[in-house]
């Protein structure tokens, strides 16, 4: 169930609100003419209007420094272009030196371990003959001795002896 306000309660607020004795200002509000009112909006538009200027001026200057710093830093960026390009080519350069180097190197690598290897196979060759052992005697058969006679040449074969009778 809704209460419903008191209205003696009501109309004994209404009538406290200007009449109190203890304010000095509670003398009731004067009408104000069309001129009044119009001066009153005429100086509240003026200062919003030169609030907004000064916003206006502010949001100007501030672009304005915006952009001379950014046209700072395009310029700044330009030269960082140009010197990283620069080094670009600089540090390609090197690398292409490098290249050039490691592929020498290991060419000579190459050369090295082969001509080593070489080496190590001849000194084993060289080694392996050198310690071979010859056979032993009791092993080899002498070689067999040959002795030629020339013998003198027969005019007639000789004859042959008579049988016995």
């Amino acid at each position: 169930m809704e209460k419903l306000p008191d209205p003696n309660r009501r109309q004994s607020l209404m009538n406290a609100v200007d009449n109190d004795p203890r304010c000095p200002d509670d003398s009731r509000m004067t009408d104000l003419t069309r001129q009044e009112i119009d001066a009153k909006l005429v100086a509240g538009e003026a200062k919003v209007d030169a609030r907004l200027a000064n916003f206006d001026t502010s949001i100007k200057t501030g672009f304005a420094d915006l952009r001379a710093e950014f046209a700072d830093l395009r310029a700044e960026f330009v030269e960082l272009r140009g010197e990283m390009a620069r080094h670009r080519a600089e540090v390609r350069a090197e690398m292409e030196k490098m290249r050039a180097e490691m592929h020498k190197g290991m060419t000579d690598i190459v050369k090295w371990v082969i001509a080593v290897n070489l080496a190590s196979v001849g000194a084993l060759f060289t080694v392996s003959k050198m310690t071979e052992k010859p056979p032993s005697p009791a092993l080899v058969q002498p070689a067999p001795i040959i002795i030629t006679i020339p013998m003198p040449q027969l005019a007639a074969p000789p004859a042959a002896p008579a049988p016995p009778n």
